[in-house]
């Protein structure tokens, strides 16, 4: 085909642009993603025709509405005359934007649950009861395996991390923690050996980083109960039927140690009769439930002060306890060293210091340097000449009251003449026997 030189400008445009439409057609049909954007590059398209994505705030992230392709913008006649190749601009899919947290969410702090019983097991219904259509939650990680059950992870809020360079990256909080005891049956021995284990998992290591001799108080009690305590907040006991003898048993023993919340959601919806013990938060029905663990500040404070003063008693428990077991241990430890008492090694070791240590003990408590009034032993030497000689003037007192009475009785005339016929009578019976 021949041109013409007249051709105007306007034909060879057309013209142009008909011999390249099938190569750009082709180009442009392509999904509108990140990968199918960068593979659909033209090979001999110069490297200033590669686009970089500028900066996003993180006001996009936190958008309300989705993500829409960008518009197309009509091309230029100043870059058709100025190619002889048309450019091939990407298009980018931004990611959805993230849930804005809500007020409550922000200032929920940790929420740790267990639930157990009858539908724990069913990890459908534990979600729906608690984090299906709730505004506050904004990430669930999903349900994780382990020893004792299953455990589900969801966030109410993110955390903002930047890089060097200054670029944000949102991840979840995980402030929300599920955790589902579903192979163990609902009884007495379950609860010793499965579950309490699980509920005193965070006591010991609470324990450890309070002082034994801290006693308990009203500021250790705020330390414990804070948003971010370690401790459980509270045990949902699921059950699809009414009050029954059988859970008497387990709840008593759990409600010692956490808060117990019994939650009915079979056809009978028959609330659970009063129990010592229990928490103060007993709602009716799913929805109050939830209600009361995201949208009531009020009742969570009131659930964690509940599993602080738990756990405070647990405390004192174990330091009663630790104290029984060292006393036990300490007198066993001095059975084993001394079997028996030997009094010969006592007496070995201390009868020859006795009398000495008895005369500088009566020294020191009596001063008085009167031998009459002064303790010997009369054991030791030296208090047994002290003591002989105190006794002299005892006897010469004696020895004088005595003559001194017997003189007196001489003076009486009774006596004299007594005397002196006794006399008469025994020199004659002398003379006779002679």
């Amino acid at each position: 085909m021949e041109f013409n030189p007249s051709t105007s400008t306007s034909t060879i445009r057309t013209l142009h642009a008909a011999f390249e439409v099938p190569g750009n057609i082709t180009a442009q049909s392509q999904p509108s993603s990140p990968r199918s954007s960068a593979l659909t590059s033209s090979p001999n398209s110069p490297s200033e025709s590669v686009s970089s994505l500028p900066s996003v705030g993180s006001s996009f992230f936190f958008s309300s509405a989705a993500a829409s392709p960008p518009r197309s913008q009509p091309q230029s006649d100043h870059a058709r005359d100025s190619t002889t190749q048309g450019l091939i601009i990407p298009s980018l899919t931004l990611p959805a934007p993230l849930r804005r947290p809500t007020p409550f969410g922000k200032t929920l702090g940790d929420l740790r649950l267990i639930v157990v019983g009858n539908g724990a097991d069913d990890r459908e219904l534990v979600s729906s009861l608690f984090l299906d259509d709730n505004e506050d939650v904004v990430d669930i990680s999903g349900w994780e395996d382990f020893e004792h059950g299953s455990i589900l992870r969801a966030s109410t809020d993110w955390i903002e991390h930047r890089d060097a360079h200054g670029l944000e990256k949102f991840e979840p909080a995980k402030n929300v923690e599920i955790i589902a005891l579903a192979r163990h049956e609902f009884d007495n021995n379950s609860t010793k050996y499965a579950i309490l284990p699980v509920i005193q998992s965070p006591f010991h290591s609470v324990s450890e980083l309070i002082d034994p001799r801290c006693q308990p108080s009203a500021a250790l009690a705020n330390l414990i109960a804070s948003p971010w305590s370690p401790l459980h907040t509270a045990l949902i006991i699921l059950s699809n039927s009414g009050p029954s003898a059988s859970e008497d048993g387990p709840i008593d023993l759990l409600t010692p140690h956490i808060p117990v919340i019994v939650m009915r959601h079979g056809p009978d919806h028959t609330h659970f009769p009063s129990r010592p013990h229990m928490s103060s938060f007993r709602p009716r029905s799913a929805v109050a439930l939830r209600s009361g663990l995201f949208r009531s500040p009020e009742t969570l404070s009131s659930l964690r002060y509940e599993a602080a003063e738990r756990f405070l008693r647990w405390r004192e428990v174990e330091c009663a306890v630790e104290g029984i077991h060292a006393c036990h241990r300490e007198t066993v430890s001095l059975s084993s060293n001394e079997p028996s008492w030997n009094k010969a090694k006592w007496e070995a070791e201390w009868e020859s210091r006795l009398s000495q240590d008895v005369a500088n003990s009566c020294e020191r408590v009596n001063p008085v340097r009167d031998p009459v009034q002064q303790c010997f032993d009369p054991l030791h030497l030296s208090s047994l000449v002290s003591f002989s000689m105190c006794l002299l003037d005892p006897a010469r007192r004696l020895l004088s009251t005595s003559i001194s009475t017997f003189v007196n009785k001489l003076a009486d005339s009774q006596v004299r003449i007594a005397m002196a016929g006794s006399l008469c009578l025994g020199i004659g019976i002398g003379m006779m026997i002679r």
